[in-house]
């Protein structure tokens, strides 16, 4: 069975403890302990880089495997962006299709708002919007009709800045991460 890469990263913590015991015997004043600590020790350091080169081809199989689904996800994206782009051509043509149904229908009874067919009616409905002219800022409109919203939000800038020179700011805490990226 071959291993896992969390099999070879468990070998790999296991041979460098092994590794740091045996070479505390180099340190010994009899020189047989030496000896065996040094055969040892090319023993455990060939295992290490074997378990080490694995380690870099497992590894290295698992960025493939990412990378292949992160190209899976963008083409799957932009095809997406595709046939979203494909159904709002789609909705436009039928919009400008039942325009022109109903201006046609609209020549033969003008005041009608709705039309019953064999196998469809259409229906109208009127709504009504305020429209503001482009140039109209809501400055230049009375009070009674501008609305204030006011958002409140921490600065984090200035909140970094304070936590890195040591200020306790209640709520507040400064972390660290790290983001990783395969290339």
């Amino acid at each position: 069975m071959t291993p896992t890469l969390f099999d070879l990263t468990g070998e790999a913590r296991i041979l460098q403890g092994q590794i740091d015991a045996t070479a505390e015997g180099l340190f010994s004043d009899d020189p047989a302990e030496v000896a065996a600590a040094t055969e040892a020790l090319e023993q455990l350091i060939t295992a290490e880089a074997d378990n080490r080169k694995a380690l870099t081809t497992k590894a290295d199989a698992w960025c493939w495997v990412i990378d292949s689904m992160r190209a899976q996800s963008d083409a799957r994206r932009a095809h997406a962006d595709r046939l979203r782009e494909l159904a709002d051509e789609a909705e436009r043509r039928a919009q400008a299709l039942q325009d022109q149904l109903v201006a046609a229908l609209s020549r033969v009874d003008p005041d009608a708002t709705k039309w019953e067919l064999p196998a469809h009616k259409i229906s109208s409905r009127k709504t009504s919007a305020v429209q503001l002219d482009p140039d109209v800022l809501p400055d230049d409109l009375p009070e009674q009709f501008r609305r204030v919203k006011t958002t409140i939000s921490a600065d984090k800038t200035a909140l970094a800045a304070a936590l890195k020179a040591g200020e306790a700011v209640p709520g507040a805490q400064l972390v660290e991460r790290r983001s990783w990226r395969i290339g």
